[in-house]
């Protein structure tokens, strides 16, 4: 899988992003539902713990502000202990001015074992279908072997 850094750079200001990400919201299915609101990039944000094996599903709200969107995906890479660690593509579809637009990614586990735990990070873009990247948003997370619950 290709990195971010690999994709075609930003939108360069006169054609200023076409999709702008208004939320990324985290689901994790435990013992009861719990959603994690991730800040927008700029915003440093402490990592929140999860137990490992977890089921978590994204959501994210977006908004076309100009002409129509095609092929437009979402691309996240994830890093542990400053190693790539690879991530995921889904294909999100073409989409007209307007929203805002939410979608539910489909569900992913949280890693699981000793190894699998410690501190994660994640960078997660809207991508045209000609690879340029619209809007990006990162957080951060924790795998641990109990559940502690989830700080928003």
């Amino acid at each position: 899988m290709a990195s971010l850094a690999d994709t075609a750079p930003a939108v360069p200001p006169r054609e200023r992003s076409t999709v702008r990400l208004l939320g990324l919201q985290l689901q994790f299915t435990g013992h009861e539902d719990i959603s994690v609101p991730v800040p927008p990039s700029a915003t440093t944000s402490a990592p929140f713990t999860v137990k490992e094996g977890t089921e978590c599903r994204a959501v994210i709200r977006f908004q076309v502000d100009g002409t129509s969107v095609t092929g437009l995906k979402v691309v996240d890479v994830r890093h542990r202990e400053g190693a790539e660690l690879g991530g995921r593509e889904v294909a999100l579809g073409d989409f007209r001015h307007g929203g805002p637009y939410e979608l539910a990614l489909p569900p992913e586990r949280v890693p699981n074992g000793p190894r699998a735990r410690g501190l994660y990070e994640v960078e997660a873009a809207l991508v045209d279908g000609e690879g340029r990247v619209l809007d990006r948003s990162g957080y951060r997370f924790e795998v641990r072997r109990d559940w502690k619950p989830l700080a928003a």
